[in-house]
């Protein structure tokens, strides 16, 4: 007779268990890019700063990158960037640059480059599940966020 309710209290362990396990990575939709894959994309494009190639971007390094952000951004979405407006101010990205450097080194190290890619997924990611689907990244390149 005892071994019925200790039967049925292991099962409701398992099942606890089973519960609280996180969903694999793999278990991203077709159309939609799981954390890892997105945060390892986003570090190739953002490690190609590092022209020293010393693991780590200076603040220089980070400037250089971002002056041909701005000037991307100033063309109107130019690649080359060859219409930027004459007048328009540069973009340096120091003040940005000094938010992502924790620890105020004049670098941004492994560590730092994670919390940032962490932060904007955590953004673009609007309900909060772990992927991204195209509408949420399309929401993040100055389109609507998607209504959950």
């Amino acid at each position: 007779m005892t071994k019925l309710p200790l039967a049925a209290a292991l099962i409701g362990l398992a099942s606890m268990a089973v519960a609280q396990t996180p969903p694999a990575a793999s278990a991203a939709p077709a159309d939609g890019v799981s954390f890892e894959s997105w945060a390892a994309k986003s570090r190739g494009r953002l490690m190609a700063l590092d022209a020293d190639h010393d693991g780590k971007i200076s603040k220089e390094e980070f400037a250089r990158g971002g002056m041909m952000m701005g000037r991307h951004r100033q063309a109107g979405g130019s690649a080359a960037g060859d219409a930027a407006k004459p007048d328009a101010p540069k973009f340096d990205g120091s003040r940005m640059f000094d938010r992502f450097d924790a620890n105020q080194d004049g670098f941004l190290d492994t560590q730092e480059i994670n919390a940032i890619l962490a932060r904007r997924f955590a953004r673009m990611d609007a309900n909060h599940d772990g992927v991204l689907t195209p509408d949420e990244r399309q929401a993040m390149r100055g389109g609507t966020m998607p209504e959950q």
